[in-house]
């Protein structure tokens, strides 16, 4: 009896997962111009690292295995590059709708794609990213399967990141918004800063635990950055280093991409850093040292 019960439970489990990660969505997807020059290329090489792009799917874009055992099935980031294992058939709508609504070209919810961090980015920024995307040499890698198997399935409906589109995207946001005008300095900092809310929260106040990478991620408000100089700011922007002579791994977080932004923009985002409200830090935040 108690082996029919699990069955049942099992199954019972296995719809739910089913109807929600299976179901399909009609997005209606403002589609714009992207570039193909090099500059705009080069930009989204630089936004491709700043966006954590590269953090999932690997440095040269061709996918990466995360977990691959016979309970939890094999999964892991697509590849990106242009090749047959990759996004050779995409559409400009088709990188559209999966960077900023987490539907992939069969309209099938996308899984552990953050597209709620990409949702607001500019026509810009975004064309910029698909830009160089397009621009990647074809990789032969294959790419993981991603055959979800049952442990994988709690994980995922657990977690409201693992299904952006389903629990986090609000689909009738089709319109692309411009980016903010860089004379209004918070408004242009609040929107570069945009990127930071993934490591470092909501509210940049820092989270205990980021699971990808296994720490801490800093409590950036004013409360720990109030009395940062501009200029100590942008050291530890392209040095990689802050003003109390710790090291920020490059692996934890891409200051090497950051630093390669204007200097407009890393005053634009400095100036809305500090005029963030001052948050206290949560047990379990630090720096993490690597000792450079």
């Amino acid at each position: 009896m108690l082996i029919g019960i699990a069955l049942i439970a099992f199954l019972g489990y296995y719809l739910y997962w089913r109807s929600q990660a299976r179901q399909t969505y009609e997005v209606e997807v403002e589609t714009f111009p992207i570039p193909t020059d090099q500059a705009s290329i080069d930009r989204g090489k630089i936004l491709v690292e700043i966006v954590r792009c590269t953090e999932c799917h690997g440095k040269d874009l061709s996918g990466t295995v995360w977990i691959d055992s016979l309970l939890t099935g094999t999964f892991g980031p697509a590849n990106l590059t242009t090749g047959e294992n990759g996004t050779a058939r995409f559409t400009d709508e088709d990188f559209i709708q999966a960077i900023r609504n987490g539907v992939g070209p069969n309209g099938k919810p996308l899984v552990y794609m953050p597209s709620n961090f990409y949702q607001p980015l500019s026509q810009e920024d975004l064309g910029d990213i698909i830009a160089y995307v397009k621009s990647l040499p074809p990789s032969t890698e294959p790419g993981p399967p991603n055959t979800i198997g049952p442990l994988a399935w709690g994980i995922v409906m657990k977690n409201p990141q693992a299904l952006p589109a389903v629990k986090l995207i609000d689909h009738d946001q089709t319109a692309v918004p411009l980016s903010p005008d860089p004379s209004d300095t918070l408004a242009y900092g609040a929107y570069l800063a945009l990127p930071c809310k993934s490591c470092h929260g909501d509210d940049f106040g820092g989270m205990p635990l980021l699971e990808r990478l296994g720490v801490s991620s800093p409590n950036i408000t004013p409360y720990n950055m109030g009395d940062w100089t501009e200029e100590q700011f942008f050291t530890a922007m392209r040095e990689g280093e802050t003003p109390d002579g710790t090291f920020i791994p490059q692996s934890l977080m891409p200051w090497m991409a950051i630093g390669q932004l204007t200097d407009e923009e890393l005053h634009a985002i400095y100036v809305y850093l500090q005029s963030l409200p001052s948050v206290a830090d949560r047990e379990g935040i630090e720096f993490q040292d690597t000792g450079g």
